[in-house]
């Protein structure tokens, strides 16, 4: 019987555990067609699973009815401390995935943001407090920079930036992470052609872009389960100390303390991702950037926590008022 496509839900074949019985059926589409591969209580090794990713399968096929038993199965290897690091990471980066998808292509925004809580509180376990291991997660892969590395990674630079200020305040770091991790959610409701731009956005282009953080907030404003503070980090990351950033023009005392870090983040993960119009900057190029927007962007304070985390001595400049979170253009090396 040929099973509706309706039926499943797509994800990354290396997501996959590998030596461990799985809990859930693996279709795979063969000839457009969805066949049957491996059904649950079944083990795929890890020479099967590199030799379908050398043939180029990249996508698997799951139920959607078998859908929670597929996010256990994740967050089961990221709890057992017999897994390494490396592989507690992948799989806390594949799971953020998963959520990132759900975020921005299902409508029932309320319940996928409040099941991310669970993934959240699984970065803030990992992440050591400094951003040199929090690196670990954040080298995994080059997924669609916009949906899915740039958020996770904004949680987890969120956490670690959060948890240097603030220390082990477990709640906290987790609205600091959940925070980061839906802050770009108003981009589902602004116009691909504009997030994929490459080259600079005209006026009435930057008009729209500059929106998406008051669509996140609308998108979140009446979600009972998601607190005020991750709903005014959304809104509020691109805000700017002295008065200058958007949506609301809010000056420092007015800006939450965790919509400072996550502009930190924002704009550190901007610059230092690749993208298809500009290589990525090193850390030090980065903060190099950031020290010279530092004076009325950011807060000095919190700025400061991640420039000692790196040292400061790139030749890098950007043109005066450019956001490299948002216009898409390269930045240029001096000389």
């Amino acid at each position: 019987m040929k099973l509706a496509l309706s039926l499943f839900f797509t994800t990354r074949i290396q997501s996959i555990s590998v030596d461990r019985p799985l809990s859930f059926d693996v279709f795979l589409k063969i000839n457009n067609e969805l066949i049957l591969f491996k059904k649950a209580g079944d083990v795929i090794s890890q020479n099967r699973l590199d030799d379908l990713i050398k043939h180029s399968v990249k996508t698997i096929y799951i139920l959607k009815e078998q859908k929670q038993p597929y996010l256990n199965s994740l967050r089961a290897i990221v709890k057992d401390p017999d897994v390494s690091n490396p592989i507690r990471a992948k799989f806390i980066k594949e799971t953020a995935f998963n959520h990132i998808d759900e975020l921005f292509n299902n409508n029932d925004v309320a319940s996928i943001a409040k099941e991310s809580e669970g993934l959240v509180e699984d970065m803030v376990e990992f992440i050591s407090g400094d951003l040199n291991a929090a690196t670990t997660l954040m080298k995994l892969s080059s997924h669609d920079y916009y949906t899915y590395n740039h958020s996770v990674n904004v949680s987890v630079y969120s956490i670690a930036i959060s948890k240097c200020i603030f220390g082990n305040d477990k709640n906290l770091l987790i609205t600091a992470g959940l925070g980061g991790l839906l802050h770009d959610l108003g981009k589902r409701k602004v116009d691909s052609t504009l997030i994929n731009k490459p080259g600079k956005l005209d006026a009435e282009e930057w008009i729209e872009m500059k929106k998406h953080p008051g669509y996140g907030y609308q998108l979140l404003e009446d979600v009972p389960t998601i607190s005020i503070d991750i709903k005014r980090i959304v809104h509020e990351h691109h805000e700017h100390i002295d008065g200058t950033g958007y949506p609301q023009g809010l000056t420092d005392k007015q800006i939450l303390k965790l919509s400072k870090v996550a502009s930190i983040a924002d704009v550190f993960d901007a610059l230092t991702t690749k993208r298809s119009y500009k290589e990525a900057c090193s850390a030090q190029e980065a903060l190099n950037i950031m020290a010279g927007m530092a004076a009325g962007k950011f807060d000095p304070e919190f700025f400061k926590i991640l420039e000692t985390r790196a040292d400061n001595g790139g030749e890098v400049t950007l043109d005066k008022n450019v956001d490299p979170c948002i216009l898409n253009i390269p930045f240029k090396k001096a000389g």
